[in-house]
């Protein structure tokens, strides 16, 4: 059995921004491997769910976990400042924008609503990713004096 000891709880509460990232990455990651696993190894491509399911699952959510995790441990960093208010609005955004896509990944509709949906989230929710590792890391080099 696991222990959770004073000095976890406290890098989670004081850095609590980051610890969602990486649960958000975890969850992506599971669902990617999941439909990547069913497909390949098992040649069952009904399992991603749909044609869109598929393209995430190979291509959008293995993006995102990426820099969920890059994003996660430069805004995880000892020195690096908290996050600003800014940039606590685009990881909220992020973080709907991941949610709606993980709905539509599970939404098998015969008309393609879901994948037209995906494919309009698709081209907001990856500049944006791109965008708060952008903020962050600049921050983290303003906190270090190296700009």
């Amino acid at each position: 059995m696991t222990q959770v000891t004073a000095a976890s709880k406290t890098v989670i509460l004081r850095r609590p921004w980051s610890a969602a990232q990486f649960v958000l990455a975890a969850v992506l990651a599971l669902v990617s491997l999941f439909g990547i696993v069913a497909t390949v190894a098992f040649d069952a491509i009904e399992l991603t769910f749909s044609f869109q399911g598929a393209i995430q699952a190979f291509a959008i959510f293995p993006g995102f976990v990426l820099s969920l995790v890059v994003n996660g441990v430069l805004m995880g960093v000892r020195r690096a400042p908290e996050p600003n208010l800014l940039e606590k609005i685009l990881l909220v955004i992020e973080f709907v924008l991941i949610a709606a896509l993980l709905v539509f990944h599970f939404v098998a509709d015969g008309q393609g609503v879901a994948f037209g949906l995906a494919m309009l989230v698709w081209p907001v929710a990856i500049p944006l990713a791109i965008a708060i590792a952008i903020v962050a890391i600049v921050r983290l080099a303003r906190a270090s004096g190296e700009i």
